[in-house]
């Protein structure tokens, strides 16, 4: 299982030259499973750069798995390179309100006047369903987090490699309740710990009082969360749009001091699972 992180930014995209480092684009994940699978995590604006990758490395079928539709998570969906190519079935489902909801939310975004070409006038074959159980080798679970107005975590597990990722993108842990937690704590641990743990640290505590009902989540938050999980390494993602480069940097210096082998995800960045 190979993680190929095309935007790792939250609320926002930013493109300036001290935020480049991390990537300004917003959350989309490509997963490449051993036998070919195509899942994307998240249509922020990052999509459009691993839509450019599976053009350079063609495949006939890509699902999408949304965790819920706040603007960063689906508003690279419009552009994403794929929904023009004829030959190419996309599949997208939702855990956070079902595939039927996320085909009419995604249908208004692409409609005027907000965009100039229809959802129905794309030349790539659209299917908008139920989140799978399987999809290739690949086995799909998933969990409702805390946030506002509701989100998924996903679980992907490959089990002839042993690969295992967890994507909780959104979730305010500090407000969660211990049924929420155990639950989400469930899906990282079972059938056995994660291999790699992407989760919310948009803030830090020291300045999350400015942000207290936003939906997310500390770094610190982060590293408890990745410890009481038992996983074996955690990237922190969904950066928050106006942390710079060298703020980042220190963040992830003191991850490693908390977690060796973990840190921050970054744009571009590839992990072979």
């Amino acid at each position: 299982m190979k993680i190929i992180f095309g935007g790792v930014r939250g609320t926002s995209s930013i493109a300036q030259p001290d935020f480049m480092r991390y990537g300004g684009e917003t959350t989309s994940v490509l997963v490449r499973g051993r036998a070919g699978e195509a899942v994307i995590l998240d249509a922020g604006t990052g999509i459009r750069t691993l839509g450019r990758r599976l053009i350079e490395n063609p495949t006939s079928e890509v699902l999408l798995l949304l965790t819920h539709y706040h603007l960063d998570h689906i508003i690279g969906w419009p552009s994403f390179p794929l929904l023009y190519r004829q030959g190419v079935t996309l599949r997208v489902a939702s855990s956070n309100g079902g595939g039927e909801e996320a085909g009419r939310i995604l249908s208004r975004l692409m409609n005027q006047p907000f965009w100039p070409v229809q959802m129905d006038s794309v030349q790539a074959t659209l299917r908008f369903e139920e989140t799978p159980d399987r999809y290739g080798e690949l086995q799909i679970r998933s969990c409702p987090v805390h946030h506002l107005g509701g989100c998924a975590a996903y679980r992907l597990d490959e089990p002839a490699t042993g690969a295992s990722l967890v994507f909780a993108t959104d979730m305010a842990w500090k407000f969660s309740s211990e049924e929420e937690k155990r639950d989400f704590l469930r899906l990282c641990r079972e059938p056995s710990p994660c291999g790699l743990l992407l989760f919310d640290g948009q803030y830090s505590r020291a300045t999350y009082p400015s942000y207290t009902g936003w939906g997310h989540s500390s770094w610190e938050d982060a590293v408890e969360v990745a410890r009481a999980a038992g996983a074996g390494q955690l990237l922190v993602i969904h950066h928050a749009p106006d942390s710079r480069d060298e703020q980042l940097d220190r963040i992830k210096r003191r991850i490693l001091v908390a977690l060796p082998g973990s840190g921050l995800a970054q744009g571009g960045m590839e992990v072979e699972l």
